[in-house]
């Protein structure tokens, strides 16, 4: 007793598709299969080719950044200042903990640690502390020039 059985397999690019069953099925089945395929965007490979990649790199590079630039840190950084937060010593790590806190978008201390040192002479007073860093307090009122 042999049961008649069709089977059929569709391959393309990554993409299978395996049906086995009987023969006027298998034969719908594979029309079906065959027109979805052929409509199937099939994700390109995941590599990039390398030739496709240094030329994306030249562009980036032309680009450059841009977009607007907005002052983001620097009145944060005022901000704190008017709402006390110097008043004791800080170092930039501290005042990078502070902004992150309240969701500045900063990305490392570096720009805090410029941002702080365009305040220092009118706002801010700078020492290093016993670790030799850089540590910021609010400008006292008896040091104003």
């Amino acid at each position: 007793m042999s049961e008649k059985k069709s089977r059929f397999r569709i391959r393309k690019g990554d993409l299978e598709i395996e049906y086995e069953g009987n023969p006027a099925e298998v034969s719908e089945r594979y029309r079906e299969a065959f027109e979805w395929i052929k409509t199937a965007t099939i994700a390109p490979p995941k590599g990039k080719p390398f030739r496709m990649e240094r030329k994306e790199k030249e562009e980036k590079k032309e680009e450059k950044r841009g977009g607007r630039r907005t002052a983001v840190i620097s009145p944060a950084i005022d901000k704190l200042v008017e709402e006390g937060f110097f008043d004791d010593f800080k170092n930039s790590t501290q005042v990078l903990e502070e902004l992150r806190r309240k969701t500045v978008p900063v990305s490392s201390v570096m720009p805090v640690a410029m941002a702080l040192n365009r305040r220092v002479p009118k706002k801010l007073d700078r020492i290093k502390d016993e670790q030799g860093r850089w540590v910021y307090r609010k400008k006292q009122s008896g040091t104003e020039e």
